[in-house]
């Protein structure tokens, strides 16, 4: 339930927000597409893959999470579509390969990959500890890289290949998510040296506003509401949270939008009383 008009932000990244609820259909244009969705057993990718599906793509998804994925891939099937599901730790290089491989096969090639997979702890930069830095950096960056490297063999055999990545607010870093902005900083150079090592690939680097998604759950609450706390005083959640379907919709319609920007940023409409909480 959206449309949206697009505004262009100090720093030419395309601001997707003032968001207008309207009744509209799965997005148009996906059938017959073949799709892979890593990071498919929740929140935003979980919403990718239900999306594509419903619109006539044949989805694979993945994730740590079998029995999760298993789940979304039964829906897809129950709701009509076509739907698969595979366990990969996006940390392990064997399950990555293995992953895109079969995927790959069962789909009959590669259209479009979406690469949701991601977390986070709260943590200051301060208190970081290696662990921390490398679990991140192997989830976050290595992991989007060793599934696109190994897709591009796939994706370059397609009529219109796109990749998608999730990114954080860069250039702005939200205290207590500073070491999860640097992971998604680099995942953001990495998409560029994408599209220059890589022509007629597209690949597109979405700015997640704010979304209702399980990615917080872990989060200790003393420190969230701290944190919180502090990213409202500073009008940092000066966006409506929109729902996952909301932000799975608007990321398959920049998919679908041809000529739409590559680097673009998708929230709701600006708020004049951040919510606290």
């Amino acid at each position: 339930m959206r449309c949206y008009v697009t505004g262009e932000e100090p720093d030419g990244v395309v601001r997707v927000n003032r968001v207008r609820l309207a009744l509209v259909p799965p997005p148009a244009g996906l059938h017959g597409r073949r799709v892979l969705v890593v990071g498919a057993s929740s929140g935003i990718g979980r919403s990718l893959a239900l999306a594509a599906g419903a619109a006539g793509a044949k989805v694979a998804v993945a994730a740590r999470r079998r029995d999760l994925v298993e789940e979304v891939a039964s829906d897809i099937r129950a709701a009509g579509g076509e739907g698969r599901a595979w366990r990969c730790d996006v940390t392990d290089e064997t399950d990555c390969t293995r992953l895109v491989d079969e995927a790959a096969s069962w789909l009959g090639g590669l259209d479009l990959l979406l690469y949701m997979s991601g977390r986070s702890p709260l943590v200051k930069v301060r208190d970081a500890t290696p662990a921390q830095w490398a679990e991140l950096f192997a989830t976050n960056v290595v992991g989007a890289a060793l599934v696109v490297s190994r897709a591009i063999g796939h994706l370059h055999a397609a009529a219109e290949p796109v990749v998608v990545v999730t990114t954080h607010s860069m250039g702005a870093p939200w205290p207590w998510l500073g070491v999860y902005g640097t992971t998604k900083a680099a995942l953001a150079e990495l998409a560029r040296a994408l599209r220059t090592e890589e022509p007629g690939l597209r690949v597109l680097c979405v700015s997640v506003g704010n979304t209702a998604t399980s990615f917080a759950d872990a989060w200790d609450p003393e420190i969230a509401g701290e944190a919180f706390t502090e990213w409202a005083g500073a009008g940092r959640l000066r966006y409506e949270v929109l729902q996952a379907d909301d932000m799975a919709d608007a990321i398959l319609a920049a998919v679908l939008e041809r000529d739409g920007p590559d680097d673009l940023l998708i929230a709701g409409a600006e708020v004049s009383s951040p919510p606290v909480g």
